[in-house]
């Protein structure tokens, strides 16, 4: 059975195509088609990646054993302001793909999140810039100025909605190529 997938990954540039048949895979740029055989994957990784505009995005990266990779995400880019979300056809292809890959070398790796020496001081830094945070909405109530003190209240909500979600989905973890993880998956309305 053949499978598709066609997104434009960024406001600028084409849309990049791919057909899954059996244990090969066809990447087609526009500008170049490569073959990939499914039995040379490494590692599949898995991760959530804040978009433009309030989007939320998520990306499946592919990394060979002679280290070239591809990627794809849920997001396919109409223009610097509008992008579609490609739900149905995103999880589709993730789960086909990744049972693929499965299947021609029983030994690759699935992983959701960023690799934990990127994960690690991205969270701390975060925990980090909240904490500093809290120390000057209380330094500012200290001194009587409240204004600022509710400006700081704000920017720390905001900071927490938009990092939150970053650190949480992309904590690194291992998962089997036929129990994809929801969370990284778009939700299906």
């Amino acid at each position: 059975m053949t499978q598709t997938y066609t997104h434009s990954p960024k406001p600028f540039g084409g849309p990049i195509s791919f057909i899954l048949k059996g244990e090969k895979l066809t990447v087609d740029s526009g500008r170049k088609v490569h073959e990939v055989q499914l039995g040379a994957v490494d590692k599949v990784r898995m991760t959530y990646e804040p978009g433009r505009l309030a989007q939320k995005a998520f990306r499946t990266k592919v990394i060979m054993k002679d280290g070239k990779s591809f990627t794809f995400s849920s997001l396919n880019w109409k223009s610097l302001v509008e992008a579609q979300e490609l739900t149905q056809e995103y999880r589709a292809f993730t789960h086909a793909l990744c049972e693929a890959i499965a299947r021609a070398n029983p030994q690759a790796r699935f992983v959701a999140g960023k690799p934990m020496g990127l994960w690690l001081p991205t969270s701390a830094l975060a925990v980090a810039s909240l904490l500093a945070m809290a120390y000057l909405i209380w330094q500012a109530l200290q001194m009587g100025a409240t204004g600022v003190a509710l400006l700081g209240a704000l920017l720390a909500i905001v900071g927490a909605w938009q990092i939150e979600p970053m650190i949480r989905l992309n904590k690194p973890r291992p998962f089997r190529a036929g129990e994809l993880p929801a969370e990284l998956l778009p939700k299906v309305s």
